[in-house]
Order: structure tokens, then C-alpha cells, then sequence
């Protein structure tokens, strides 16, 4: 029962987040915080009920466990705070490692929110149909989003007044959402695990997905869009050639998938439009040279070279989760005209909060998703196979995009990119389930016979009548 209950909180959780602007602001952040923190109430209410030591199912639960530490260690009120600020390279006027004790708490609270939100997935999405059932919900809240954002480009803003592009501020953060989608889309079609009807609508929702990138005109999505696709193209020959297909099979599977990834992009273009994204790419090369467009309110080179100073000042462990904003203004060049609260890319973000240590720990996060999701991929199971490619594609294309924006900060976003990577590192249900079988059957072979053995039956038994008689 209570594991039915927290199952359908993650079920609401993936309708309801996506609609106060991406959960982006200060209550909804807090709301989705609390929820989450009612899940694990009760997934320990349930685990003492039953009477369930726990180890952890999900590989990915360590880093982002020696994240929080990091983060941690960095508010602690060390009386050496000044010798080892110097180790760092750099000293605090907080007496802690960061420079902003009380942004660095509030980041922590978020961020052991989202491991409490991956283990709630580990530990409840645990069958076949539950899986299932997520995937289609997830699915479907990626179709909707598309389908407002598209809409609302052409009749206006209804339902969401801030937002550019549904319920997304950002036109870079609504393409970064449907591209995790599409990577999911992608490998549904490719891994073709289901009936032709359902091949079909997926692949109206991969062409949906692919028109709200375009018309978002956002870059780094559409690079991130044909990420996902290359990423299916070339994780399929090897997958294909160990499930028994041949040369010429897989060659023409993964150019089938490449196919189907420029018909969607081509396509979306077409029906859509491209107006915009063709001038945002030709306004790329001004950009690499440092020359500011009207429409940007800030330039990403000079706030990328600007946080490699912060790194070099602070480079071993950063000037603490959620810092950033006010110490970037001391490496400003514009003297504080730009507001900048994020680096505007997740991995000089994370260098920048949590420095090498933590720089560390987060490649060490995407280097043993990618492994253990490949890993899993060879299952004989073609749906769940089917379903880790989309996850990992979906992955791989927001680690593309997080080179150039700062996705993985919007709660929506890394709440997706989180339900992705617990998809692509759940073990097989079906197979999970067999092995449990045969465990049990082996405790129960174990456990002392009722019945006699035959040497103790054949001592309780009476000699022959003959030798009686003798």
C-alpha cells in the first residue's frame, strides 16, 4: 500500500512540477522539496514496517552522496578555516569554505532532495508495468509542454503570462526538456518493442519534440537534439551486432536512425519555420569573438572567462554550493551592469561551487551512468532495452547541452535528467524478479527436511521376521 502511494507521488511530481514556470521559483522549489520529503517518509515508514535493512539498489546514490559531503564540509565553522583557505587557494571572510554559508545550505536541501528523489525511484519503480507507466505519463507531459509552447508562438501567451515558450522562461530550458524527451522517443522506435500503432505515435512525438526545438530556436538544443540521435546511430551497431543481427543489418539499423533523426529536424523546419534559429547561428561566430548581440543581455565568453578566474582563486573546493552569484561579482568585467547568477554551463558550475574535488566527483557520476546504463543495455528483454538507449540518448543530449547553458540548475529539467538516469541504471524488472525467485528457492532448499532421512528411517525400521526368528 504505501509503496503504491509513493508511486503515485512520483506520478504527480512529473504532471505538476513542469506547471509553476518549471518549479524555478523560491515556494515552488520549497513545495517540490516537501513532496519529496514526504516520499521518504514514507518509503522509511515502509521499510520499518516491513523490517528491511536497505542497501542501496542504485550505483549513482554514492556520488551524489560525496557531493553532499563536499557541501557539508564547506559550511562547517573550522577553526582552521584560514590555513586550509590558503591550501585552496583562497580565503573566505565567513570563516567556512564558502562564502555564502546560508545559499550553500539551501542548495544542500535541494540537492539531497534529488538523491532522496532518486532512490524513491530505485526502490519503488521496481516492475515491469510501473515502468511502463511512468515512461508513457513521462511521455505524454513532454508532448503537452511541446504542444503549449508550440501554440503559444502563434496565439499568444494563455495559460502561462512569463512564459516564452508553455510554462518555460527560457526558450533554452524548453528546448532542453524536449530533447531529453526525444532521446527517450528515439529509443522506443529503434528498440521496436512494441506494436506498429505505437511506433507510429511515437514517432509523431519524436516530430512534435523536434518542431518545439526549432521554433524554440535555441543552438545548443538543436546540437543537443542531433547529439541524441548520433548517440542511438552509434550505441546500436555494437548492441545489434551482439544480439545476432549482421554487418548489413546493423549498418542499415543505425542509418534508418540517422535517417529518421534528419527527416524529424528537416521537417520540423518546414512546418515550423526557422526564421529564428537561422539567426542565432549566424550570430554564433560574433559571439565566439566576444561581440555582444542585442537581443543577449550578457556574453557567455566573457562569463566563462571570468569564472576561470573565480576557479583559479578557489580551486580545490570551490566557494561553496550556491555561492556563485555573489562572488561572481568580484571577477565581473562589466562592474556589475550583467546580473549573472549561473555560469551559463553545468561543468564550470560545479568546478566553481565545489572546485576539483567536486569537479571530480560529478565525472566520476556521468563516467558510471553511461557505463553501468551500457552495461544493463545488453539485456535479451528488447523493452527494456528499448528504454535504456532513450534514457541514455536523453542523458547524453542534455550533457551536450549543459556545455553551453545551465540546465541541470531549472528543477524540471534535472527532475527529468534524474528519472532518465534511474531508467537507464534500473536492473531489468523480469530479470530482478527471477533472481529473487531463485534466491528464495535456495534459502527454502536450505532449511531442514521434515521428513526422515533414509538412514534414520531404516534405524527406526524392525529387522526381518527370518532374523527374529533365528
Amino acid at each position: 500500500m504505501l509503496g503504491k502511494l509513493i508511486y503515485s507521488l512520483i506520478l504527480l511530481l512529473v504532471v505538476l512540477t513542469p506547471l509553476p514556470y518549471g518549479s524555478v521559483e523560491a515556494w515552488s522549489t520549497a513545495l517540490w522539496e516537501l513532496l519529496i520529503l514526504l516520499g521518504l517518509v514514507l518509503w522509511c515508514w515502509r521499510q520499518a514496517l516491513e523490517g528491511r535493512s536497505y542497501l542501496p539498489r542504485q550505483p549513482l546514490l554514492l556520488p551524489l552522496m560525496a557531493l553532499l559531503l563536499v557541501g557539508f564540509f564547506q559550511v562547517l565553522p573550522l577553526d582552521w578555516a584560514g590555513s586550509l583557505g590558503s591550501f585552496a587557494g583562497g580565503g573566505s571572510p565567513t570563516g567556512t569554505i564558502s562564502h555564502q554559508p546560508a545559499a550553500t545550505l539551501q542548495a544542500l536541501v535541494k540537492l539531497l532532495a534529488s538523491a532522496a528523489f532518486l532512490l524513491l525511484l530505485s526502490e519503488v519503480v521496481t516492475t515491469p508495468a510501473r515502468r511502463d507507466l511512468l515512461v508513457r505519463v513521462l511521455l505524454l507531459v513532454c508532448v503537452g509542454i511541446a504542444l503549449v509552447g508550440i501554440g503559444q508562438n502563434f496565439i499568444g501567451k494563455v495559460v502561462w503570462q512569463r512564459g516564452a515558450f508553455g510554462p518555460f522562461v527560457n526558450r533554452n530550458h524548453f528546448a532542453g526538456f524536449l530533447v531529453m524527451g526525444a532521446g527517450l522517443f528515439g529509443g522506443l522506435l529503434l528498440g521496436r518493442s512494441t506494436r506498429r500503432e505505437w511506433l507510429a505515435l511515437y514517432g509523431c512525438g519524436l516530430l512534435l519534440l523536434s518542431a518545439g526545438v526549432v521554433l524554440s530556436a535555441s543552438r545548443g538544443g538543436l546540437i543537443a537534439l542531433g547529439s541524441a540521435l548520433l548517440f542511438l546511430a552509434l550505441v546500436a551497431v555494437p548492441l545489434l551486432f551482439r544480439q545476432g543481427g549482421g554487418r548489413g543489418a546493423r549498418i542499415l539499423r543505425s542509418a534508418s536512425v540517422l535517417g529518421l533523426g534528419a527527416v524529424a529536424i528537416v521537417t520540423a523546419l518546414l512546418v515550423v519555420g526557422s526564421e529564428g534559429l537561422v539567426q542565432n547561428l549566424a550570430q554564433t561566430g560574433s559571439e565566439l569573438e566576444g561581440v555582444q548581440s542585442a537581443e543577449e543581455r550578457f556574453s557567455r565568453r566573457e562569463i566563462w572567462q571570468a569564472t576561470g578566474r573565480l576557479v583559479r582563486d578557489n580551486p580545490w573546493f570551490g566557494v561553496g554550493l550556491g555561492a556563485f552569484p555573489y562572488v561572481y561579482p568580484r571577477y565581473d568585467p562589466s562592474a556589475g551592469t550583467q546580473r549573472v547568477e549561473q555560469t551559463h554551463n553545468d561543468y564550470l558550475q560545479v568546478l566553481a561551487d565545489t572546485g576539483v574535488v567536486g569537479g571530480g566527483i560529478a565525472i566520476f557520476l556521468v563516467v558510471l551512468l553511461f557505463v553501468r546504463g551500457l552495461a544493463l543495455a545488453q539485456t535479451q528483454d528488447r523493452r527494456h532495452r528499448s528504454i535504456v538507449l532513450g534514457a541514455l540518448a536523453g542523458c547524453f543530449a542534455m550533457a551536450v547541452h549543459s556545455l553551453v547553458d545551465f540546465n541541470l540548475q531549472v528543477t524540471v529539467n534535472a527532475q527529468l535528467a534524474l528519472i532518465l538516469a534511474a531508467l537507464a541504471t534500473m536492473r531489468d524488472p523480469l530479470a530482478t524478479n527471477r533472481e529473487e525467485t531463485r534466491r528464495a528457492a535456495g534459502r527454502r532448499s536450505l532449511l531442514p527436511s521434515r521428513k526422515a532421512s533414509p538412514g534414520v528411517r531404516a534405524r527406526h525400521q524392525l529387522p526381518p521376521a527370518s532374523s527374529l526368528e533365528g
